[in-house]
């Protein structure tokens, strides 16, 4: 069964939900149909790591679980990409450690700052991290990790 045009409007009123350019990621058009001016949105380019590339190791435990980092880096030495997986394959742990860093690994890519991610994801009143991927970047930064 269809959506009739109109139905699902912009915010109740009855009208077409704006349009979103995604190439510029610009919106084309107001909730009344007029023109609405087109924004410039920066386009981050991946940066790729070479295909055969020395991939640095390390355990640590963080809430009680034990986790293996793996970690490769750009001919520079910034840090490229990280791996996680736990002790535990398979389970809950397991899998939020490992999309939290394949996420990591492609910010990374298009230029993120280690530093940022770090200081953007979980922590207690200490300032520990509270997830795996927080306390593997903080070995990795501290230098620990090597």
């Amino acid at each position: 069964m269809g959506v009739k045009q109109g139905e699902a409007g912009h915010r109740g009123s009855g009208e077409p939900a704006p349009k979103n350019d995604r190439l510029s990621g610009a919106i084309n058009q107001d909730n009344t149909g007029g023109a609405v001016e087109q924004q410039a949105v920066a386009v981050s380019v991946r940066r790729r790591l070479h295909n055969r590339r020395i991939c640095e190791h390390f355990d640590y435990e963080c809430a009680g679980v034990r986790y293996t980092a793996s970690m490769g880096r750009f001919p520079d030495g910034s840090l490229g990409e990280v791996f996680i997986v736990s002790g535990k394959a398979g389970s809950a742990a397991d899998t939020a450690a490992r999309d939290a860093a394949i996420a990591a690994s492609i910010a990374l890519q298009h230029g993120a700052d280690p530093e940022n991610l770090r200081g953007a994801l979980c922590r207690d009143s200490h300032g520990t991290a509270n997830g795996p991927l927080g306390a593997a970047l903080d070995i990795i930064i501290a230098g620990r990790g090597r």
